[in-house]
């Protein structure tokens, strides 16, 4: 049996008045303008590689284009690799042209170190991609859930104990890298909390050194990418170019490894920060400053908080 169809605009029983004033949010014009404009609204990005990620649509990485570019002169001599090129079986491995080997090669088997870096340098491009992405807003939810987002770090099985992932104490399985929020607020944080007590280390000099010490992928990556892809547009041959930018993959792969442990500092720094604004209320407490001044807490402890 079908119900009753209802239809139109009912009047308010409960007879709301016309005179409330709802609450209504303070924000700033910056804040009005960015969500007037959808800067903030959320997109589908495609990386480089394919992989996909939601974005803020106003932002950008401002490497993507280089990266890009190198990727498509990667792939298309990577598509003149025959079958089984990689093989882990040398019996089994395939002939590469020479031609695709590099100027003047004869065809051969590719040895293990010549594989090794082709695939390095692909997979140290997807994680500074990865890592830039993170750091410019162009990849808020990480690449997918459950799954390392990284390709060459963390990948120590196929390439050393030197592509581990930073660690920290609070950290033990390796540094996560924040989404764009919550790695400028860390920054901030930390840059308040450094001014005062003027200890932030910097390796950078300059009015921006903090900022270009903790995100290396967006300051600095920038030039050595340009640098890759100048070589990339001249050598001929995969091989030789792979072998040809050796240097430059270490370099890469430095920056993403430093910015994990400059943030492992800030996230470690940050928590001594809370804690020690957490003990200074405790402390307010009689009996809590009488458990730490009787043995919980060491004399320089006490002596430094005036106990």
């Amino acid at each position: 049996m079908a119900g009753k169809r209802i239809s139109g605009a009912y009047p308010d029983s409960l007879n709301f008045p016309d005179s409330i004033i709802p609450l209504t949010s303070q924000i700033s014009d910056t804040q009005k303008a960015l969500f007037s404009t959808g800067a903030l609204n959320i997109v589908d990005h495609v990386d480089p590689f394919g992989r996909t990620c939601k974005a803020y649509a106003g932002f950008q990485n401002p490497h993507d284009s280089t990266i890009r570019q190198i990727n498509e002169k990667l792939q298309e001599q990577k598509t003149a690799l025959p079958d089984d090129w990689d093989n882990a079986t040398l019996s089994l491995r395939a002939v590469v042209p020479g031609n695709v080997i590099g100027p003047g090669q004869s065809s051969r088997k590719l040895t293990d170190d010549e594989i090794r870096q082709i695939k390095l340098t692909e997979d140290v491009l997807k994680d500074v991609t990865y890592l830039s992405n993170r750091q410019s807003g162009m990849c808020i939810d990480e690449l997918a859930a459950g799954t390392s987002p990284w390709s060459a770090l963390g990948n120590t099985s196929t390439y050393g104990v030197d592509f581990g992932i930073p660690t920290s104490p609070s950290s033990p399985g390796g540094i996560v890298v924040p989404g764009l929020p919550g790695y400028m607020s860390i920054l901030s944080t930390i840059n308040q909390l450094s001014t005062t007590l003027g200890n932030l280390p910097s390796v950078s000099t300059g009015p921006c050194a903090f900022i270009e010490d903790a995100l290396g992928g967006i300051m600095k990556a920038g030039s050595i990418l340009n640098e890759i892809l100048a070589k990339i547009l001249q050598v001929v041959g995969l091989v030789a170019l792979a072998m040809g930018i050796v240097g430059l993959i270490k370099m890469l792969i430095d920056i993403i490894k430093g910015d994990l442990k400059y943030l492992g500092n800030f996230l470690e720094l940050l928590k001594q920060a809370a804690l020690a604004g957490l003990l200074e209320g405790l402390l307010k407490d009689p009996c809590l400053a009488y458990l730490l001044t009787a043995g919980i807490a060491t004399y320089s402890t006490i002596k430094t908080l005036g106990l």
